[in-house]
């Protein structure tokens, strides 16, 4: 009885997180803009437009100058995973500010980023 109770609670653990997921999927789809980008807490020096927009089918485009990027990506609690076309997985963790901003905040080779977008009127 013990270990249907314990299965039971991992299955309902499992259902909410990946629901919790999806909600969060949902609240990343559209458009969004940078509005700032700090490299370990300074001010980004070079003003590069970055442009992510996330579509409801999963799949996403990053502009970053006039790089394009385009995969799919996913949704695990606080954490986006995207998969550039023909390249590994990467993860970055993401949450929303008091002004609904998307706020991610990265780890590149070691080196603390923080980037925050505004979403895109439709």
């Amino acid at each position: 009885m013990k270990k249907i109770y314990t299965i039971l609670l991992l299955a309902l653990g499992a259902l909410t997180i990946s629901s919790c997921g999806d909600e969060l999927s949902d609240e990343l789809v559209g458009t969004w803009d940078s509005i700032s980008w700090t490299v370990e807490g300074a001010e980004k020096t070079d003003k590069v437009n970055v442009q992510f927009t996330f579509n409801g089918d999963k799949t996403y485009e990053a502009k970053y100058g006039s790089k394009v990027e385009r995969g799919t990506f996913r949704v695990f609690g606080r954490n986006l995973y995207t998969t550039e076309d023909g390249k590994l997985e990467k993860l970055v963790k993401f949450d929303f500010d008091e002004d609904l901003n998307l706020v991610f905040a990265m780890n590149r080779t070691g080196t603390a980023e923080r980037m925050v977008l505004k979403k895109k009127l439709q």
